[in-house]
């Protein structure tokens, strides 16, 4: 009976020593024209759940995309960078979880507007991911991601940089990974319109409301914007969307 009671126990501490860690985000949101450190920029904010996390470093990253599931904007002078060997925009946010269960409300992650290294003259429209990460690093484990949020990024004064929000909802992963395979079959994709008049306030006045170019016209194979990581490659134009909106 002694020897019962000593299995049952360790194999109790077995399982607990390999309980699941797991996330599941709740809200994201993006908050447009913030300073930090007299820097303008947008602060990504969101909501998430944590089990199993206890003693375990979560890794928070937000990614910026010039569409959703592909395109990651490459970064410049590796301030804002994925990794060492990764050079894509991202911006992060790490914490020891204190408990196995644990509520995150109003986490947030800021970025300067100029870190995108979008170029000067445009108006752009690009797409905003956060994934959560348990331990994060090499033998890091992946936990959850979110929809890809657009907002706008307003670049057509030097001397400002201006970004706004975009009410024409998120791209969920499964949306993103289903037009992929339209493309890939050679189906044109169809852009959402650009909506800056907030919803919840329908008496405010709209200002115009660009659409992202998307092109089915075979043309000249011609380089795109730098704002996307094929700078200085020849592409083929007919079958990339433009990047900025107007």
């Amino acid at each position: 009976m002694r020897y019962n009671i000593l299995l049952l126990c360790l194999l109790a501490g077995i399982l607990t020593l390999k309980a699941e860690t797991k996330a599941s985000i709740k809200n994201v949101w993006i908050e447009t024209n913030v300073e930090k450190n007299d820097q303008p920029g947008l602060a990504i904010h969101f909501d998430f759940d944590l089990s199993g996390a206890k003693d375990k470093l979560i890794g928070c990253q937000t990614m910026f995309f010039s569409r959703p599931g592909g395109w990651a904007l490459r970064d410049k002078n590796n301030k804002y960078r994925l990794s060492p060997s990764l050079n894509y925009v991202a911006a992060f946010d790490y914490f020891r979880a204190k408990t196995n269960d644990q509520k995150i409300e109003n986490m947030s992650i800021f970025i300067p507007a100029e870190e995108l290294h979008l170029n000067y003259g445009h108006r752009y429209r690009i797409y905003v991911q956060l994934s959560i990460y348990s331990d994060p690093g090499k033998n890091g484990e992946f936990l959850a991601e979110s929809d890809y949020l657009p907002v706008i990024i307003d670049m057509t004064n030097p001397n400002t940089i201006k970004s706004q929000p975009d009410y024409s909802g998120s791209v969920t992963v499964a949306e993103a990974e289903e037009a992929a395979k339209k493309r890939r079959n050679g189906e044109v994709a169809t852009a959402r319109p650009v909506v800056t008049k907030d919803p919840n306030n329908p008496n405010a006045a709209a200002p115009d409301e660009p659409r992202t170019t998307w092109s089915s016209k075979k043309i000249k194979r011609v380089s795109i914007d730098p704002a996307t990581f094929w700078q200085k490659e020849e592409v083929d134009s007919a079958s990339l969307p433009k990047v900025y909106i107007e």
